[in-house]
C-alpha cells in the first residue's frame, strides 16, 4: 500500500473511532490501570473474546494513539513491508502521536517481524481474538520483551458503571438498584454492545467466534463436529466433562480430536476449562476438569431456558470474576475444583501460600442451604488446615461457625463487587 492509500485509509478509522467514542457511554475498564503501571516503549499484548471491548480500551490507554484496525477490508492489501509507510502516514496525518495501536494484528501474516521495530519507538499495543495463534508468535519471534493481558466483557461493576447504577450502599434503594442490575447482569451479561442489542446480538457472536476463530483459523473440516462439541460444553456449563465421555457421547473417532477442539474454543476464549485440585500434582492432571463459558448473557441466549438454573449461572459468573482477579489484579492467583467421594468444592484459589475455598448456591435463607454444601466446605477446610471459608449465595447474608471454623455466607451482589 502507498502512503496516499495509507492515510486514507487512517483517516476514515480515526473517524469512525471518534464518532464511537462519542456516541456511546465508554466505561474505564478495570484492566487499563495494569496495562498503564508500565506502559513504555515495548509490544503490550491484549488478548480476548471478540467484542469484548479490546479496541476502545486500546485507544483509550493515553491521548493521540495510531490506531490501525487490520480487520477493516480496505487495509486487505497491507504486508509488512508496509510498516515504515504506515508510519509515514501516520506523521503526516496526525503530525505526533503516543503510542501504536495494531488492532486485530493477526489479521497480517508475519505481524510479529513488523512489530520487533515499531516498539523500540513507541509503546506498541496489539490486540487478538486467538490467544494461541498469538502465544506462538509471542514465543517465537519477540523473545519475551513483551507484556501480556487479557480482557474479559464486563465485570459486575464495570456493568453497574455502565448502567448509572451508584456501586456504593448507603441506603436501601441503594441495593435494591444493585440487586435489580444483578438480575440483569446474569441475564444479559457483560459484552458492551449486546447490552444495547440482545440476544439475537449474543447468538450471531457465539457463532461469530466458532466461524472466524476457530473455524477459518485451525481449518476445521469437520464443521458439524467441531459445532457439537461446542454446544455440548455451553450446555454442561458449571459442569464436569472429560474428553473421553465427550467423544462417546457425540460418536466422535478418537479422543484426540476431542482435545483439539476443546483446545481451539479455548483459545477464542469462548469457553475456559477448570483443573481439579490435587494434593498429588499427577493425579490432578489426569482429574476430570469443569467447563465455564465466556458470558452468562451469552449462554442464556445460546441455551434454552438455562435462565431457570440461576445457580449455575451464579457459578458461572463466580468463576469469570475469580478469572478477571488472575488476569486484572494478581496473576499468580492458580483457580481448581476440588471433589473427592466426601465433598465437593466448587473453588479453590491459590495465592502463594494463601488458599481460599469457595462453594456457591441459591439460597436466599438458611433452610435453602442443602447440609452437603456447609459440611463439604467445612470438610475442605479441614483438608486444606483452613479456619474460613466462603460460601456464595443468591441473597442471605450469616456466619456459620463449628469446631474452630466459620463460614462467611455472603450473597452474589456484594461478593462481585468485593471478591
Amino acid at each position: 500500500m502507498n502512503i496516499e492509500e495509507l492515510k486514507r485509509v487512517l483517516a476514515d478509522q480515526h473517524e469512525v473511532l471518534s464518532e464511537k467514542l462519542k456516541r456511546e457511554k465508554i466505561v474505564e475498564r478495570e484492566l487499563r490501570g495494569r496495562i498503564l503501571t508500565n506502559f513504555k516503549p515495548t509490544v503490550h499484548i491484549i488478548t480476548g473474546p471478540r467484542r469484548s471491548g479490546k479496541s476502545i480500551l486500546s485507544a483509550t490507554l493515553l491521548s493521540k494513539s495510531l490506531y490501525v484496525n487490520f480487520e477493516d477490508p480496505a487495509m486487505a492489501g497491507f504486508s509488512i513491508a508496509d510498516y515504515k509507510r504506515l508510519l509515514q502516514a501516520g506523521y503526516e496525518l496526525f503530525e505526533e502521536f503516543n503510542y501504536i495501536v495494531l488492532d486485530e494484528i493477526q489479521e497480517v501474516e508475519g505481524w510479529e517481524r513488523m512489530v520487533s521495530p515499531l516498539r523500540e519507538i513507541y509503546p506498541t499495543v496489539v490486540t487478538g481474538s486467538n490467544a494461541r495463534l498469538l502465544s506462538r508468535e509471542f514465543s517465537t519471534y519477540l523473545t519475551g520483551r513483551y507484556l501480556n493481558y487479557t480482557l474479559l466483557p464486563f465485570s459486575f461493576r464495570e456493568f453497574l458503571a455502565y448502567k448509572g447504577i451508584n456501586t456504593e450502599i448507603r441506603t436501601t434503594r441503594d441495593e435494591a438498584k444493585v440487586k435489580r442490575g444483578l438480575l440483569e447482569y446474569i441475564q444479559y451479561g457483560g459484552f458492551p454492545e449486546a447490552l444495547g442489542f440482545g440476544r439475537e446480538y449474543l447468538i450471531n457472536l457465539y457463532n461469530d467466534i466458532i466461524t472466524r476463530d476457530v473455524i477459518v483459523r485451525y481449518g476445521i473440516r469437520n464443521v458439524r463436529e467441531l459445532r457439537e462439541v461446542a454446544f455440548y460444553l455451553f450446555s454442561n456449563f458449571a459442569g464436569r466433562f472429560t474428553y473421553s465421555k465427550i467423544k462417546n457421547v457425540l460418536g466422535i473417532g478418537n479422543v484426540g480430536t476431542v482435545k483439539n477442539y476443546v483446545e481451539y474454543l479455548e483459545s477464542a476464549y469462548l469457553i475456559f476449562e477448570l483443573p481439579k485440585f490435587s494434593f498429588k500434582p499427577k493425579e490432578g492432571l489426569r482429574g476430570d476438569r469443569k467447563v465455564y463459558a465466556v458470558d452468562t448473557g451469552m449462554v442464556n441466549a445460546v441455551i434454552p431456558k438455562v435462565s431457570e438454573n440461576v445457580g449455575r449461572l451464579m457459578e458461572n459468573a463466580v468463576f469469570l470474576e475469580l478469572l478477571r482477579l488472575k488476569h486484572y489484579r494478581k496473576p499468580g492467583v492458580e483457580i481448581y475444583h476440588y471433589r473427592d467421594d466426601k465433598s465437593e468444592i466448587d473453588f479453590v484459589v491459590k495465592d502463594g501460600e494463601k488458599t481460599e475455598l469457595i462453594q456457591v448456591t441459591y439460597a436466599s435463607e438458611r433452610d435453602e442451604i442443602a447440609e452437603r454444601e456447609i459440611k463439604g466446605l467445612f470438610r475442605g477446610m479441614e483438608l486444606f488446615h483452613l479456619k474460613n471459608g466462603t460460601l456464595v449465595t443468591w441473597d442471605y447474608t450469616d456466619k456459620i461457625e463449628a469446631d474452630g471454623r466459620r463460614i462467611d455466607v455472603i450473597p452474589l451482589w456484594r461478593w462481585l463487587l468485593n471478591p
